[in-house]
């Protein structure tokens, strides 16, 4: 009878083990919610739980997301309930806030008519859990129409996903369009936010009369040239082709120094020639001022004088003495020598 008894009790045992075990590895969604960094927005954040697995999702989206929370949740505490409502479906919240700050668990319960309405636009109906990733990731029928109006390439329902993933916005797309660029795949979308490239940066290559693959202008963007460095180069009358551009930026060419030496009759220069000068320290204002002077030097003797020391003071000098009509070579050499 004990060894009965024994027998149940282990059977008991382990059947509450199994239980507890169970709770452990069900799943578990949660929400967070704490002030926006921007006005009009609050900080979402999305954790699930699962056996072995930790799934979190934070952003910031805007308040009129919401239904059912007051207009400013942190200015008092005690239990909630509210909805947090996208073009996929809905997060169905309930929990508490206490110290500006609101928690708790969530379901969600998708939209049925969000696939068939993606059909429509011509994208392929996304499965369960794209629905839900597109609820967080924030892909509206808004997005997925502007997307399709803006002309971009072989989106899917999946793309669609992947772009809003990588940053890419419904205003970014507008004024892509808005600039002339459309036509674009989905992967150039994504390649162009990777870089960190700006729709503004885009028009105003437009504006400067490039017409430029998407490869230009990342590696534009990649070393460093920007709409202003774009728009000076306009402003001084200068159009670099893309790869004279990327050589004198990464040398620290600056627009006004190729101005300046424009004006002195330099215009006609090679970005080669230009970085040379650049590199061997011969300042924009050498050329001019030796000009001033009466001189016309090559970009080869501005930078073989300026190796030598010979200034524009060195060369007023020599021509207030009486040596003028000397070339290049005879004033270097006079410095050579130390005729001063």
């Amino acid at each position: 009878m004990k060894n009965r008894n024994q027998e149940a009790a282990l059977v008991l045992l382990g059947g509450i083990l199994l239980a507890v075990i169970a709770i452990g590895q069900e799943k578990r969604q949660e929400w967070t919610l704490k002030p926006g960094r921007t006005p009009g927005h609050l900080h979402l954040s999305i954790e699930i739980h699962k056996p072995r697995q930790h799934w979190t999702h934070s952003t910031d989206v805007p308040a009129d997301r919401f239904a059912g929370l007051s207009a400013d949740p942190f200015s008092h505490t005690g239990p909630a309930k509210f909805e947090y409502v996208q073009d996929a479906g809905k997060f169905l919240c309930q929990g508490a806030f206490s110290w500006s700050k609101g928690s708790g668990t969530f379901t969600f319960v998708a939209d049925p008519k969000f696939p068939g309405e993606l059909e429509k636009l011509g994208y392929s109906a996304p499965d369960t859990e794209q629905v839900f990733q597109m609820m967080l990731g924030g892909v509206t029928l808004d997005f997925a129409r502007a997307a399709k109006d803006a002309g971009v390439r072989a989106a899917s329902s999946g793309q669609l996903l992947d772009m809003r993933n990588h940053g890419v916005t419904l205003e970014f797309i507008q004024e892509l369009k808005k600039s002339g660029y459309d036509k674009l795949r989905a992967d150039d979308l994504i390649r162009l936010r990777d870089h960190g490239v700006s729709a503004g940066f885009m028009a105003e290559l437009k504006e400067s009369g490039y017409e430029l693959s998407v490869d230009r202008i990342v590696e534009l963007r990649n070393h460093g040239v920007n709409s202003r460095y774009l728009a000076e180069l306009k402003g001084h009358g200068l159009q670099p082709s893309v790869p004279e551009i990327i050589r004198l930026r990464d040398n620290g060419v600056t627009p006004e120094y190729m101005k300046t030496l424009q004006d002195a009759g330099y215009g006609d220069m090679t970005a080669e020639q230009i970085t040379r000068m650049k590199q061997h320290g011969v300042p924009a204002e050498f050329a001019a001022e030796a000009k001033e002077l009466g001189y016309h030097f090559t970009p080869g003797e501005l930078i073989d004088m300026r190796n030598h020391g010979v200034n524009t003071n060195y060369l007023r000098r020599l021509r207030d003495s009486g040596m003028k009509n000397l070339t290049a070579a005879q004033i270097t050499k006079l410095k050579s020598h130390g005729v001063d």
